[in-house]
């Protein structure tokens, strides 16, 4: 079989922000063939070691500079938040051919991050993978992680074919399924289908602690409200980097709440029973699609 990192003659990745997904991706690479070196870059020593300890990368540098200086690949693992001084750090010594990509959950800021920010020779080019949990940190980390998971891919009008059809490959590599979207178009779709959820597990949380009620909450309501758990300085930067986006997908959850407000005033059971069986026919046919067994075999 093929080993996609020796057709592109990858020597050297730098992953900037060894935690979760960071420490998965370099766990990743070194299951799926890559030889090279995996440069592990980051603001704690502390950090950075247990990053070495857990096999996630082979080297280590607070140096932002000195770790990307001769990447084939840079991935910015890091909070939003960071991508700016990030960028312009690196930015002197990428090469020509340097590809530079992302994880964030969102995509039209970190764009014009890039386009501000790195050379207009430099190769950006956005993606997603759709993994991960509420855990950050490298301990978590699993070479398994983006296997069968779906990795989002953001070109923009200006990107070139090739250069896709190459991030495509490594999240293929990594055992990923790819999708194109355009930047605009992610974070619309991130807005309804993974920044609202983190929102409303935010808001029952803090409605059940009013007067207790948390006390009694049972597994249902551990389920819903897991991913609150969350990073909460992380989940304020996409919040605030795709606002308008999930303004409007507020916006769409407080109607749709107040429908079912004035069907359960009227104590309109008809109403409530077609709006929870179609909304359960809705998420099983999601379940059957996400977890078909011809692309996730058992």
């Amino acid at each position: 079989m093929p080993n996609f990192f020796d057709d592109n003659r990858l020597s050297q990745i730098t992953i900037i922000g060894v935690g979760l997904l960071g420490g998965s991706i370099g766990l990743a690479l070194k299951k799926f063939g890559f030889t090279g070196q995996r440069v592990g870059v980051g603001r704690r020593a502390e950090s950075l070691q247990k990053a070495l300890d857990y096999g996630a990368v082979d080297t280590v540098t607070q140096d932002v500079v000195k770790g990307v200086t001769g990447a084939d690949l840079v991935i910015l693992a890091t909070p939003i938040g960071h991508f700016e001084a990030l960028m312009r750090a690196m930015n002197p010594v990428l090469g020509d051919k340097t590809l530079v990509t992302d994880v964030a959950s969102t995509k039209a800021e970190v764009v014009r991050l890039a386009r501000r920010h790195l050379s207009r020779n430099a190769l950006f080019l956005g993606s997603h993978p759709m993994a991960g949990s509420e855990k950050t940190g490298v301990e978590y980390a699993r070479a398994d992680l983006f296997e069968r998971a779906l990795c989002l891919v953001t070109p923009t009008k200006s990107t070139p074919a090739g250069l896709v059809a190459v991030l495509e490959a490594f999240w293929q590599a990594l055992g990923g399924r790819t999708q194109l979207l355009t930047p605009s178009r992610h974070d619309e779709l991130m807005a309804r289908a993974s920044h609202l959820p983190h929102a409303v597990a935010a808001a029952l949380v803090k409605i059940a602690v009013h007067d207790r009620a948390i006390d009694v909450g049972g597994p249902g309501f551990g389920d819903t409200t897991r991913i609150a758990g969350g990073d909460p300085a992380m989940w304020t930067d996409i919040f605030r980097t795709n606002r308008k986006a999930v303004c409007s997908a507020v916006g769409e959850l407080i109607s749709e709440l107040k429908r079912f407000r004035d069907r359960l005033a009227r104590d309109d059971a008809e109403a409530i029973l077609d709006w929870l069986e179609w909304s359960r026919r809705q998420r099983d046919a999601w379940v059957d699609r996400r977890y078909q067994k011809e692309e996730f075999p058992t």
